[in-house]
């Protein structure tokens, strides 16, 4: 599934939203609340909220669980410059203080959640619920596999449900204008279409090399800069789950609870391997503004009407013998799959837009179909395979589930050996007599540092290389825990940052002044080109002088990503209040940008509809921004003391 995604992101297919990704985040946090295990430092205080404490076991929980949600999610691709970039390890702070703060001013304002509320809730989610009715056994055997007493989870439960009740009284005091509603339609269907030049911030170079005068002079103002941070040796045991997956066993009464309590993971939803021909609509109108909405609304008809036909003589061919990848290939719209004769592979309900998913439905394997009117065109469809959803028996999937709970066990049994060998070395921290004791084998990294530490025996794990520098002296680390094996670290040698001489990174320091004058004569050069194109609104002309190419954007609406740029908000600022042939210049990170409008498109009335969905949006936008400043406020008067050795 994630493969078909990747292929297909840039075609009209893929309806999916990545939100998910941040509500599992969110869940996840939120669950591991109260739920923290001993890693690290465990009875340390990370954060006091009001006087109330947050443990490191907590915070630690929190963190180890985000990390492992987006390992699961990126992969080979997660890094530990992920993790920097992404902040996790302050946002799982954040989130812990959010949610004692949440639970503070629940109490001040006396909400509570009672046993009625709590007990409804349970009883309505989806997994403890057989034949639409509560099983009091599924919920027994997802607390049993989630290794989480009743307790536990009905106070998470009751936390979840005390929030939501916070945030709804909040939210209720959101208030929607009739002229945000306006103002909002018009940012969305008011059009415009310009054109730009884009190059990179580097792209001007001086011909000159850098002196040695202007290479030292860098070097002697930057010195920090090229700082070679602390290094250090690490000794450590790495335990992974597969030296005691052979005496590991598995029962069977284990593998029938498994597949009863985890039913929904072994649904197949209904699949579907098509192939199809997208012939896209004209829809381009005569330029101007005097066209009333029911003259445009006519020519757009008259394009549909003039796509359908087409699509119809290509059916019609295809019927009478042409081949149908060939067709695709000559005449789709959709560049992606025509050039593989049309094909979409193979993809599960719910994927495809409604309509074009319907129109499979009333095929058989080998049919025809069309053509069929989408947002995107009409297509013609052929149905070369479908397979019906169901729910996979027992004996299909068991050696999955017994592969599954002998990792779990596995990894169960590695994190209670490796508490023995922490206990074994004892005050005197000797880790390689301990792990001897256990055969278990230790190993002592090269010199590394906060900035440079490749071992390819650990990989990218965070968690390894953030404790590694937290300890002091001589310290043994107490287990550190991951989805693919535990740790025991020590640190055997240090080395102190120093500023090295300016012959030892020369070729660095050499580099960085040429990026600075590169940069800065692009800049001045992009500063002039905007003048010159203030003076003479003619972009081509400009781009024929520095031999670029002047690139046309479709109509966009001010929620639009601007093809070719991205949703960059202050240039689309910068754009919309202008009149055709005016200019403007904007940039993003690394490039810059010379503009010129083309044409604009004035946005029609809304109806009586059109205005209540974009009430509803508008109320549920406001009303989150409405929780979050009032969070914000309630963080900014609380008394917040944080740890930051642990950031």
């Amino acid at each position: 599934m994630l493969n078909f995604i990747r292929k297909q992101s840039d075609t009209w297919l893929i309806k999916a939203i990545l939100w998910l990704i941040v509500l599992a985040f969110v869940a996840t946090i939120f669950y591991s609340w109260g739920a923290g295990g001993k890693i690290g430092e465990a009875n340390r205080t990370v954060a006091t909220v009001n006087g109330i404490e947050i443990k490191a076991s907590e915070f630690e929980r929190a963190y180890s669980n985000i990390v492992n949600f987006y390992r699961n999610q990126f992969r080979d691709q997660f890094s530990e410059e992920m993790v920097a970039k992404l902040k996790l390890k302050e946002n799982a702070l954040d989130a812990l203080i959010q949610n004692r703060l949440v639970l503070l001013e629940a109490k001040k304002m006396n909400l509570t959640v009672s046993d009625q509320e709590l007990a409804d809730s349970i009883a309505k989610r989806p997994e403890f619920q057989r034949d639409e009715k509560f099983s009091s056994n599924l919920y027994k055997n997802y607390l049993r596999f989630s290794r989480i007493s009743a307790k536990d989870f009905e106070d998470s439960q009751r936390k979840t449900l005390l929030r939501e009740k916070l945030e709804k009284i909040i939210k209720a005091s959101t208030q929607i204008s009739e002229s945000e509603i306006q103002e909002a339609y018009k940012k969305e269907n008011e059009k415009i279409k310009f054109k730009y030049i884009g190059f990179s911030k580097d792209f001007f170079k001086p011909a000159n090399r850098p002196s040695d005068e202007e290479i030292q002079k860098y070097f002697d103002a930057h010195k920090s800069q090229f700082e070679v941070p602390e290094q250090i040796k690490v000794q450590y045991v790495k335990l992974t789950p597969k030296r005691v997956e052979d005496v590991i066993e598995i029962y069977e009464e284990d593998v029938q609870d498994y597949y009863k309590t985890n039913q929904a993971k072994f649904f197949i939803k209904k699949q579907y391997k098509a192939s199809h021909i997208l012939i896209k609509s004209d829809e381009a109108l005569p330029p101007g503004e005097n066209l009333s909405s029911e003259e445009k609304e006519k020519l757009l008809d008259e394009a549909d009407e003039k796509t359908k036909i087409k699509a119809e003589e290509i059916l019609k061919q295809i019927r009478e013998g042409a081949d149908f990848g060939e067709m695709a290939k000559k005449h789709s719209d959709d560049p992606a799959s025509g050039k593989n004769g049309g094909s979409l592979g193979q993809f599960s309900r719910g994927l495809m837009i409604p309509e074009f998913e319907a129109a499979l439905d009333k095929l058989k394997p080998g049919e025809l179909g069309g053509p069929v009117k989408t947002v995107f065109g009409f297509h013609i469809i052929k149905l070369d395979e479908v397979k019906e959803e169901r729910l996979k028996p027992l004996t299909e999937v068991q050696e999955e589930i017994k592969k599954t709970l002998k990792e779990d066990k596995s990894r169960r049994r590695i994190r209670t050996i490796a508490k023995k060998i922490r206990r074994e070395a004892g005050a005197a921290n000797d880790l390689t007599q301990a792990a001897q004791k256990y055969k278990a084998e230790t190993n002592t990294t090269k010199f590394i540092s906060g900035r440079t530490h490749n071992v390819p025996e650990i990989g990218n794990v965070p968690e390894f290389f953030n404790v590694a520098f937290s300890l002091a002296g001589e310290q043994l680390s107490e287990p550190v825990n991951t989805a693919e094996a535990s740790y025991l670290l020590k640190v055997t040698a240090r080395k102190d940052p120093y500023i090295p001489q300016l012959n030892e990174v020369l070729s660095a320091v050499t580099q960085a002044v040429v990026e600075e004058k590169n940069k800065s004569a692009t800049q001045d050069q992009f500063k002039a080109l905007g003048e010159q194109l203030k003076n003479t609104k003619n972009l081509e002309q400009l781009a024929k002088k520095v031999n670029m190419t002047v690139e046309e954007t479709p109509f966009i609406n001010q929620s639009d990503s601007i093809p070719g740029i991205g949703n960059i908000q202050s240039i689309k600022d910068a754009v919309f209040p202008l009149k055709p042939g005016e200019t403007t210049t904007g940039e993003s990170r690394g490039i810059y940008y010379l503009i010129q409008m083309v044409e604009r498109e004035a946005a029609d009335k809304p109806d009586a509809d059109k205005m209540k969905k974009i009430y509803a949006r508008l109320k549920n936008e406001k009303s989150r921004l409405v929780f979050q400043e009032w969070m914000e406020n309630v963080k900014e008067k609380a008394d917040i003391l944080i740890d930051r050795t642990f950031l």
